[in-house]
């Protein structure tokens, strides 16, 4: 049969170990105060994943995407720095 680790790898944390690295990337190395992202209203495990490493949602865009025949909508969300760095004075 199939190795179950990769049946489903979102359901393995690969999802988490991602999401992870990028927010350590943006916070660490690029300084990025904001990240943002959009994602389908419906998905709700995506959702709860994004809410995991801090983002908010921002807004809905109405009728976002055509999905099978019919409109969907998104959600915007974006993540702060949980710290972010200060700019120099002058």
């Amino acid at each position: 049969g199939v190795d179950q680790r990769w049946v489903r790898p979102w359901e393995q944390g690969a999802g988490s170990a991602l999401m992870a690295a990028i927010c350590d990337y943006a916070d660490r190395w690029a300084g990025a105060l904001r990240i943002e992202l959009t994602v389908y209203a419906d998905n709700a495990p995506a959702i709860a994943l994004y809410r995991k490493f801090g983002f908010e949602p921002e807004g809905t865009h109405r009728a976002y995407a055509l999905r099978d025949g019919e409109y969907v909508d998104a959600l915007a969300m974006a993540r702060l720095h949980p710290k972010p760095p200060e700019l120099p004075r002058r």
